[in-house]
């Protein structure tokens, strides 16, 4: 009975710790922001809110966001959570960016890269690789080309 108990308690342990969120919390930095209350730190705060609270949002391109895991991580998958999670039109969606990898936070690897998202929710699983910083890259902030401005609402690491 013991065994069973014990081994019921692994598998338990083992699905939690593969859906854990490794960015969340954080510290982040990122490309200038839209205005206050916009920061990268709100890409990472694990809240979606109703289009301006909880978003990180800038007008510079290409843009980017960087979060350090703290720690060194096997990171199995990514998600994105683009304007559309946080209430804001599809049509703000990022449209074309890369996720990338580095132990040190100055050589990177790419694992993941998008030309023509349209969700406001993508998932991206990779083949678990160690990192302890991860790097999102974005070259088209909107499905406008007019549209200037990255809005993202979250980005996940598990």
């Amino acid at each position: 009975m013991k065994r069973v108990a014990a081994a019921a308690l692994m598998m338990f342990a083992l699905s939690a710790s593969a859906s854990e969120n490794f960015s969340l919390h954080r510290p982040v930095t990122g490309s200038p922001i839209c205005k206050p209350g916009e920061e990268a730190i709100k890409a990472v705060d694990g809240r979606l809110s109703s289009k301006t609270e909880h978003k990180f949002c800038t007008l510079e391109k290409p843009a980017w966001l960087q979060v350090d895991l703290q720690a060194r991580r096997q990171v199995r998958e990514f998600v994105v959570k683009h304007a559309g999670a946080g209430g804001e039109a599809a049509a703000m969606n990022t449209r074309a960016y890369a996720l990338s990898l580095s132990e040190d936070g100055k050589r990177w690897r790419r694992v993941v890269s998008v030309r023509d998202n349209r969700d406001s929710v993508r998932t991206h699983a990779i083949a678990p690789t160690w990192a302890r910083y991860v790097r999102l890259d974005v070259s088209e902030p909107a499905q406008d080309p007019a549209d200037p401005a990255t809005r993202i609402y979250e980005l996940e690491v598990r």
